[in-house]
């Protein structure tokens, strides 16, 4: 059976467990299936489906995980430090005809002539209609509060997340030297030691969650992107951890926490208005992510899945997929760079603080009604 035709049958019965845990690629090669009977060495496990339904389980724990820290932890610091739930100011009247009208135009504010047009079907004055737009635009702004909660629960995770895969990876020599990440491939790699699998666990609970949580918390301009990306990251934690590139999946994880720690933490500041730690924290994620990922990313993961790995593994079907999505991740990479380069020019032209996370959707309206 050719490569390709390995590949194909990713599509064609995407739950042949033989060929996603490997039966199929180390028979091509005369070898036996490590499975087969066979008790993983000391230390470590084989990877098999009862991982994946780990990892659904952890997911659900981790979303319980986060409800208690963000309602018992978070908000009672947020409430110390003064961030509240509501804004300031008149709430709307209700009035279900303007809400119609405001919501068939997505909550955008609509244009004048809409406006005169609203204002003279509901017998009001267009002043009137503007400020109750105003006013229902502001109500739909998620609170500081809010915004704080999922960013503490975030912090805390990749705080955790990258400390906990500094001291996994530390002692790895392919941590050090990306070749060691395909030496005796397949076999003598294909098994998982527990710790990264634990740690691969770990990371795939939370993005599991995040993902599952995504359609509820603040939302983004770069939603779907986002929603991307952590479709990506679980991809690229499934195909490594059952095809042996778990080597080579931990350097991707631990690569992109060091990057959120920063991003979160300056949130952090943003909402607490420390606004000396707010810019030094944006300068830390600046830096972190061009030297992370868009550095030792492509010039150290990236060029050894392309090249280190055929070198050491040959060329076989689900490392193809594996590549794409690394790729995939890439140029997500690529874009949000360009979102905090804007933030960044903003900054250094205007002199100003960094005020906000440029990817959200939720500006407060400038009224004082």
């Amino acid at each position: 059976m050719s490569w390709f035709e390995d590949f194909l049958r990713v599509f064609s019965n995407p739950l042949d467990t033989q060929w996603w845990f490997g039966k199929t690629y180390h028979d091509s090669f005369g070898q036996r299936w490590p499975h087969e009977g066979e008790e993983p060495p000391e230390g470590y496990v084989y990877p098999t489906l009862e991982g994946y339904k780990h990892a659904v389980m952890g997911a659900v724990a981790i979303t319980f995980l986060r409800y208690i820290v963000e309602t018992l932890i978070a908000e009672r610091i947020g409430y110390y430090l003064g961030i509240r739930h509501k804004l300031d100011g008149t709430p709307p009247a209700k009035n279900p005809n303007l809400e119609a009208f405001l919501k068939s135009h997505n909550y955008k504010k609509p244009s004048a002539e809409d406006i005169a047009t609203a204002a003279r079907d509901q017998n009001m004055e267009v002043r009137e209609v503007e400020v109750w737009i105003r006013r229902r635009q502001r109500e739909r702004v998620p609170s500081k509060l809010n915004k704080f909660k999922e960013s503490f629960w975030r912090f805390c995770f990749y705080t955790f997340a990258f400390v906990y895969g500094l001291v996994v990876l530390w002692p790895e020599d392919f941590l050090w030297d990306t070749r060691y990440c395909w030496v005796g491939f397949p076999d003598l790699i294909w098994a998982v030691k527990k710790k990264i699998y634990y740690y691969y666990l770990f990371e795939a609970s939370f993005y599991l969650s995040l993902m599952g949580t995504q359609f509820f918390d603040t939302k983004r301009k770069d939603f779907w992107e986002m929603f991307i990306h952590h479709i990506a990251t679980l991809m690229l934690i499934g195909f490594s951890y059952s095809n042996g590139t778990s080597r080579i999946g931990a350097l991707v994880m631990v690569t992109h926490d060091i990057s959120d720690v920063f991003l979160e933490g300056s949130k952090l500041a943003i909402y607490c208005k420390c606004n000396a730690v707010a810019n030094v924290g944006f300068a830390c994620f600046t830096l972190s992510w061009l030297v992370a990922r868009l550095m030792y990313y492509p010039y150290r993961i990236l060029n050894s899945a392309l090249f280190e790995s055929y070198y050491f593994a040959g060329f076989f079907g689900s490392l193809v997929l594996y590549t794409i999505f690394l790729l995939v991740l890439q140029i997500l990479h690529i874009y949000w760079f360009t979102l905090i380069l804007k933030v960044l020019i903003n900054v250094l032209a205007t002199g100003d603080n960094v005020k906000k996370d440029d990817r959200s959707e939720d500006d407060t309206p400038s009224s004082s009604d």
